[in-house]
C-alpha cells in the first residue's frame, strides 16, 4: 500500500515543480488539472491549488505556500502533514485537524533539517523516528544525497520526508 501525496501550492510555484521533478524521478505518478504523468506506480502525487474535500484513509499533505487560500482545509486522522517550520498557516491547519506534522527547517526543533549543503551533495537529517506508509519505523539519522542540479533547501527536505514516508531511502536528486 502506498500513500497519496497531495501538494497544496500556488500555480507556477518553482518549489512545487522541483518537488514534482524529484518525486517522479523516484517512480511517483503525478496528476494535476493540467497534466497526468505515469512514472512507475510507486505512489501518486497530486497538486491542489485551492481548498479541497480530502477524504482518504492514508496520505501525505504537503503545504508549499503560506497562504489564506487553504485556511478552511481539514484532514482526517490518516494524514501526515509536511510543511516548512515558518509556514504558520499550514501548522495551524494541521493542528486543527489533529494530525502529525513533519516540519522542515534549519533548526534542531524540526523533524527534517539540512546538516550540510554544497553543489554536489547535501546531508539531510531526520531528527526523530517516523513511520512509513507500511508501518515500519524510519529511525532518525543522516542521509547523504548526491545533487545532480540545484534545488531549494525546502524542496530537498520536503522531498526527503515524502520519500522516507514512502519507504524509499533517497540517494540522488
Amino acid at each position: 500500500m502506498s500513500d497519496l501525496v497531495i501538494l497544496f501550492s500556488g500555480r507556477k510555484s518553482a518549489t512545487e515543480q522541483e518537488i514534482i521533478e524529484i518525486l517522479t524521478s523516484y517512480g511517483a505518478n503525478y496528476i494535476s488539472d493540467k497534466a497526468v504523468i505515469s512514472k512507475g506506480d510507486k505512489f501518486t502525487v497530486i497538486s491542489e491549488y485551492k481548498k479541497s474535500d480530502v477524504k482518504i484513509k492514508n496520505g501525505v499533505a504537503l503545504f508549499i505556500d503560506d497562504t489564506n487560500r487553504f485556511d478552511a482545509q481539514t484532514f482526517g486522522s490518516g494524514i501526515t502533514g509536511i510543511c516548512e517550520d515558518i509556514n504558520t498557516k499550514a501548522l495551524n491547519i494541521f493542528e486543527k485537524s489533529g494530525i502529525p506534522v513533519i516540519s522542515c527547517g534549519m533548526n534542531g526543533k524540526n523533524t527534517v533539517t539540512l546538516s550540510s549543503l554544497n553543489n554536489s551533495c547535501v546531508l539531510v537529517t531526520l531528527q526523530r523516528n517516523i513511520k512509513d506508509c507500511f508501518g515500519k519505523i524510519v529511525y532518525s539519522g543522516e542521509f547523504i544525497i548526491k545533487l545532480t542540479k540545484k534545488y531549494s533547501p525546502f524542496s530537498v527536505m520536503a522531498s526527503t520526508a515524502v520519500l522516507l514516508i514512502q519507504g524509499i531511502i533517497p540517494k540522488e536528486y
